[in-house]
């Protein structure tokens, strides 16, 4: 039973640790306890936010630290960056779901998939950064 305790909290800590608003994610418990560092006060922080369920009303809200979901606006570079292989197997195929989604995202039409497919070499070269791919990708759009 010990282990199993020892388990559990310590994946908590480790899932804490990789949010997306640092350490303890955004809500109460990370406004209650903003500014102060270290495992303890991330961990409260974290438990706060947890237990107390706000993170949704924040979210929803644009309060407690939290980003305003209805507000949040990704760039093409952004996107790019956080979907790269994604993107580049769908550019490859000339369809699917990332594909679609950043061509959304840059106001492109669907149609311009077949363009992407034909320059993939171009756009995916190994030295391209995501600001490189994104501003080939509007080149050929």
């Amino acid at each position: 039973m010990k282990k199993f305790l020892f388990t559990a909290t310590l994946s908590l800590l480790v899932g804490n640790a990789f949010a997306a608003h640092g350490p303890a994610g955004c809500g109460l418990g990370a406004m209650l306890l903003k500014g102060k560092d270290g495992l303890v006060m991330n961990v409260l922080a974290a438990t706060t936010n947890g237990t107390s369920g706000n993170q949704t009303f924040g979210m929803s809200t644009g309060t407690l630290g939290c980003e305003d979901a209805n507000k949040a606006k990704v760039s093409g570079p952004a996107f790019i960056q956080n979907n790269r292989e994604k993107l580049a197997n769908d550019v490859a195929r000339g369809q699917g779901e990332t594909l679609s989604a950043y061509l959304k995202l840059i106001d492109a039409s669907q149609t311009e998939a077949s363009e992407l497919q034909k320059n993939f070499a171009s756009i995916f070269a190994t030295e391209n950064d995501a600001n490189a791919i994104h501003n080939k990708i509007v080149e050929l759009i």
